[in-house]
């Protein structure tokens, strides 16, 4: 038993299924990445992650979650949280809805993509009051990292500089950033069901008063089951799994799933493991 395990919490409906112990295991745990939606509903959960995964950042609804997540963390004065979120939400700050002033976006940007001092004064030289902001959290980390097409480049990242992987999934994503930051620690995939299209939180998210379907919402309706693992464009999510594995075994890292029903363990992809071993 050691808490340097990896907790990489999905959404799927096994979250509800963890025994205290388990959750008092999980929540002691020095990395627990929670994925896309999850944080919102942390609650329900009884889980408390440290790292926000919430990359997708392409259309309103995911807009408009990111900051759901925001408000409910800053409404339970939650701190010390550390996001990962994409370098997209900074590559345009004059227009649209931005991450935080043009200012703090400069110095960001400055930071994690390099642009020169002399473009500053151009930007944002007489800078007015924009109400159009995300409302961030208070005292929490940021890191601002890119992924590839999901269906082009399929290079493993070597660091959060470069464009990570991406295939079919924000998981492929999450697992190469672990090998980045955390490498020679054992993975735990929890609630990385992939056997549904229910969210442990459905009855909660279908309440919410604001617009946060997707163009995959009605897929995965249809097809009763995880976007990433239906078929699109002749691909799923386990087409690449052993990629992702064999380049996680290069960085010491071991992938273990905590649910038998999970698509993961029938399909023989990684092995079964106990939230607590």
């Amino acid at each position: 038993m050691s808490n340097k395990d990896v907790i990489i919490l999905g959404s799927g409906l096994s979250i509800l299924d963890l025994s205290s112990e388990e959750i008092n295991y999980i929540n002691q745990c020095e990395v627990i990445i929670a994925i896309n939606k999850f944080m919102a509903f942390y609650q329900k959960s009884q889980i408390l992650p440290n790292h926000i995964y919430f990359v997708d950042a392409y259309d309103l609804s995911n807009v408009n979650f990111l900051q759901h997540i925001f408000n409910v963390c800053r409404k339970n004065k939650l701190e010390g949280l550390t996001f990962i979120i994409s370098k997209t939400i900074l590559e345009h700050p004059m227009t649209g809805q931005r991450f935080c002033s043009k200012r703090i976006a400069f110095i960001l940007k400055k930071k994690y993509l390099e642009i020169e001092n002399e473009i500053h004064n151009k930007l944002f030289h007489g800078e007015k009051a924009n109400t159009n902001l995300f409302l961030i959290p208070e005292n929490c980390k940021f890191e601002l990292i890119s992924h590839q097409h999901w269906l082009e480049g399929n290079i493993w990242g070597d660091s959060l500089q470069k464009p990570l992987f991406h295939y079919r999934g924000s998981l492929s994503t999450v697992l190469n950033y672990v090998s980045i930051k955390y490498p020679q620690r054992t993975i735990k995939l929890i609630g990385v069901d992939f056997n549904s299209p229910r969210y442990f939180f459905q009855d909660e998210l279908e309440k919410l008063n604001f617009v946060w379907k997707d163009w995959t919402t009605s897929i995965t309706q249809e097809k009763k089951t995880h976007f990433s693992a239906i078929p699109y464009q002749g691909t799923t999510i386990f087409d690449k799994f052993d990629f992702m594995l064999k380049n996680l075994d290069g960085t010491g890292n071991i992938v273990y799933s905590c649910n038998r029903d999970s698509l993961l363990i029938e399909k023989g992809l990684v092995k079964y493991s106990a939230v607590i071993s």
